[in-house]
């Protein structure tokens, strides 16, 4: 079996206009001034700690001391709220089947995890999940290689490169994959139009991974 590692944000699903609803929502919720959704939306993919500290920076002030709240008070929110406008990209389910029939499949997303899997199973593509690594499954997030090796383990495998790849829109994910020693799939489709670090193959879209899998790792 193969070790398939997939992103979550920008390669199954665009999730932005969710979770910037949520930044509104908790920012009113604390009596904050709003925000135009053209300075939330560019935080949303760039890791929880990131996106808090950027959207709630005049509550949590320079000392983080409401870092903790905030971050309650969102994941609580969103939790709730977590496919009022997402959706999967055209094709991913599809692809996600045949993708469970030639490896384990492992989400790996700095989302945290009960949230990752609470949108995995609202969207209907479960089932095809043997494991999610989240933001919070580890003390480390992307894109440090051991986010993939704490998915082979879950997966059953040694923790060994051998027989893996990973698939996603950012360079970080490529990055990940690469210092892993993983084949890496460029997700051409999400949220980012262009990365630096060149993948070993380029899917255009979710109906071009099953074969790339299979000619990239066997």
């Amino acid at each position: 079996m193969k070790l398939i590692g997939i992103d979550l944000d920008g390669t199954l699903e665009d999730s932005r206009a969710d979770m910037t609803a949520a930044v509104h929502r908790v920012r009113a919720g604390l009596s904050l001034s709003p925000r135009p959704d053209e300075d939330v939306r560019p935080w949303v993919n760039k890791g929880m700690d990131a996106l808090y500290r950027a959207c709630f920076d005049d509550y949590i002030g320079r000392e983080n001391v409401r870092l903790g709240e905030v971050r309650r008070r969102y994941e609580a929110d969103y939790l709730e709220n977590v496919t009022v406008e997402t959706r999967l990209y055209p094709g991913v389910s599809s692809a996600l089947q045949e993708l469970a029939e030639r490896g384990r499949l492992a989400v790996i997303t700095n989302k945290p995890e009960r949230i990752s899997r609470r949108l995995l199973e609202v969207l209907g593509v479960d089932k095809w999940i043997t494991t999610v690594i989240g933001g919070d499954s580890c003390s480390e997030s992307k894109p440090d290689p051991r986010l993939l090796a704490e998915a082979a383990r879950r997966c059953g495998f040694d923790g060994t490169p051998a027989r893996s790849v990973m698939i996603g829109d950012t360079d970080a994910d490529m990055t990940m994959g690469r210092a892993f020693g993983a084949k890496t799939i460029w997700a051409a489709w999400g949220y980012a139009k262009r990365i630096e670090v060149d993948p070993d193959f380029i899917a255009r879209s979710p109906a071009d991974l099953p074969a790339l899998v299979g000619h990239g790792i066997g």
